[in-house]
């Protein structure tokens, strides 16, 4: 299991999709054995509606990491992020 998979998770229990009978609890245990990673968030951009799902440490799919959050690279703009909690 990996950070790729965790996100993939997240985006479905977001968007309260089917899960397979152990996904959410597997990914629960594998962030419980890595608690340095702490949990996903579902970071989207208001004005281009670009959405990821990253972990506090990441710079990807268009956002790049601020003090307070993130912000999106094509606009400019601050985006809005909630915690996938497992």
């Amino acid at each position: 299991m990996d950070r790729q998979i965790i996100r993939e998770t997240a985006g479905r229990v977001l968007r309260s999709e089917d899960l397979a009978g152990s996904e959410k609890e597997q990914a629960a245990q594998f962030l419980r054995e890595n608690p340095a990673l702490g949990n996903p968030h579902m970071v989207r951009c208001s004005w281009c509606h670009e959405k990821t799902v990253l972990f506090r440490d990441e710079d990807m799919g268009g956002f790049t990491r601020t003090r307070h959050g993130w912000r999106c690279t094509k606009c400019d703009e601050h985006a809005a992020s909630q915690e996938v909690k497992f």
